[in-house]
């Protein structure tokens, strides 16, 4: 399989992001850079961590100690390190951590556990019930939400066991910033109606618990020790064969992610994956089964397996081991709908993934959603990938020309000419296709790297995204036609970055689905040419 193939890697809301990317120091061969909010948090792989990143890590996005007068990175690399001036005043950021964290051990929310003797009643909870449960929970540190660094601005106190969903901050926050990044749990209004039937409330507390981790990251900038626990605890009270635990678990595994937790975001992906086998969710029918006669809770399970097939996709390329579990499982599952479909509650009769095959065929009035598409993509790239042996050699490269290509290039050939466009006419993104393309450009990128004349920088080892480099050099009389791939993809990418929205807010993925296919020169030159061309126009 060629270096440097879908790499992602997954972050939480992070630093502001220009209306064009950085690219200038982006150390990967190829990063899956699906971005966020237009704050983009630090790597997280501890609770406690440094709120402040000198410009260098800063411009690099590599993890800062935040250490001063200079920092760990810049100190071993023996280079200048500044920091921003801050523009709140009041405290040093060391008098107001010290505060925080005098204030924190004051104060506690208390929470309500169930009683071990509760538990022991249960009869699928009687392992947990032996534990030893904590009785309270320290208050979150307060955070600025004006720039996405821990600041001044107070963060809502976490409460653990919640039944009045209704109003709840962390679930709108789920809804208002996650949901239409990765749209397979159910629409806000049918959630809060299924949410109202008692019978169906225990089953969807551990659901409930994953999205209020997930809407408390995007409201405190960072990661709770306290839910994550409740998380873990409420994994334990799903009844045997729900498939809700695989919404759960996916959900999970990508807040995990985001903060660097990578084993365990893999082991739970993976249990998902497992567990969606178990309960068959990848046939046809599985839909009815698990759908109770509901039109949109049917909907629901389709977009879960083909969400867990998108994201396993992801997590093969960030890690490098492009093992698609969910690609090897021969799926018969019907295609999701159109987004205003689901939100509204009015679900057309699925299309079959062979009549998208066939789309080519089909009468001009025959639509399918950009869901779809997205599938599609996926779809197309690990064909594609496919196709290209692991250990690559000189005379894999007309081979690659010739199917990988064809695979990709079928998939932007066959995109309708009016509909499906990234941005619509009033400004806003259809975030699903816009991961498809990026998906189909570093797929592309990854391909044709290694056979072109871009070569590989030292500098591109930094990157927790990058691939190590091919051992030989693979350029061969083709190089130019590799090279020139390159170039049109990652110039295609930098516009899809580019494109003037009024918030820069995409899928967590998008920060590592950036590339790199030469060094940072590349991407500067491009954007100027970019630049230069928008100006004329």
């Amino acid at each position: 399989m060629p270096q440097g193939m879908i790499n992602g890697l997954c972050r939480f809301p992070s630093p502001r992001i220009p209306a064009l990317p950085a690219w200038r120091d982006s150390k990967s061969s190829l990063i899956f850079s699906f971005g966020m909010d237009s704050t983009i948090s630090p790597f997280c792989s501890k609770v406690t961590r440094s709120s402040l990143a000198c410009l260098p890590c800063r411009s690099r996005h590599v993890r800062c100690d935040g250490k001063q007068p200079c920092c760990t990175r810049c100190a071993e690399l023996n280079q200048p390190c500044q920091y921003a001036r801050s523009r709140r005043g009041g405290l040093s950021r060391v008098a107001l951590e010290e505060r925080r964290r005098k204030s924190s051990t004051k104060n506690t929310v208390s929470m309500i556990w169930p009683s071990p003797q509760r538990l022991a009643d249960d009869q699928m909870c009687q392992e947990v019930a032996r534990e030893e449960l904590p009785d309270s929970f320290s208050q979150p540190p307060r955070s600025d939400m004006g720039d996405g660094i821990l600041g001044a601005a107070s963060s809502p106190e976490i409460q653990v066991n919640i039944d009045d969903i209704q109003n709840d901050l962390l679930i709108n926050a789920y809804y208002n910033n996650f949901h239409k990044l990765h749209p397979f749990l159910l629409p806000r209004k049918h959630f809060m109606r299924l949410h109202q039937a008692p019978s169906r409330q225990p089953a969807l507390r551990p659901l409930i618990a994953v999205m209020r981790l997930v809407g408390y990251i995007y409201n405190a900038r960072g990661w709770s020790i306290e839910l994550e626990d409740h998380v873990k605890f409420s994994f334990s009270q799903i009844p045997p064969g729900d498939p809700t635990v695989v919404q759960c678990r996916l959900l999970y595994s990508i807040a995990l992610f985001w903060y660097e937790k990578r084993t365990e975001a893999k082991l739970q992906v993976d249990a998902a994956i497992w567990l969606a086998t178990e309960c068959k969710l990848f046939e046809q029918d599985s839909a009815l089964k698990y759908g109770a006669g509901d039109p949109v809770l049917q909907e629901c399970w389709r977009r879960t397996w083909w969400m867990l097939y998108i994201v396993d996709a992801y997590y093969a390329g960030t890690l490098g081991t492009m093992n698609l579990k969910a690609f090897a499982i021969e799926s018969t599952v019907d295609l999701p709908c159109e987004e205003s479909e689901y939100e509204s509650g009015d679900i057309p009769k699925p299309k079959t993934q062979d009549e998208f095959d066939c789309r080519e065929f089909a009468p001009d009035d025959t639509v399918f959603s950009s869901f779809a598409y997205l599938i599609g993509a996926v779809r197309c790239a690990a064909l594609a990938i496919s196709t290209v042996p692991k250990a690559a050699n000189k005379d894999d490269s007309i081979q690659m020309i010739q199917a990988a290509d064809s695979a990709l290039d079928g998939w932007l050939l066959l995109l309708p000419k009016m509909d499906k466009q990234v941005m619509n006419k009033t400004g806003e993104i259809d975030e699903l296709m816009f991961q498809a393309h990026l998906i189909i450009h570093v797929a592309t990128i990854g391909l044709h790297r290694p056979f072109s004349d871009l070569k590989f920088s030292r500098a591109e080892g930094i990157s927790s995204c990058a691939r190590e480099p091919p051992l030989d050099t693979l350029t061969t009389d083709l190089a130019n036609v590799h090279t020139i791939r390159v170039l049109r993809s990652a110039e295609a990418q930098i516009r899809l970055l580019a494109l003037p929205a009024l918030h820069f807010h995409h899928t967590p993925f998008t920060t590592c689905m950036r590339t790199d296919p030469n060094d940072h020169w590349l991407f500067e030159a491009i954007g100027r040419d970019l630049a230069k061309n928008s100006e004329k126009c």
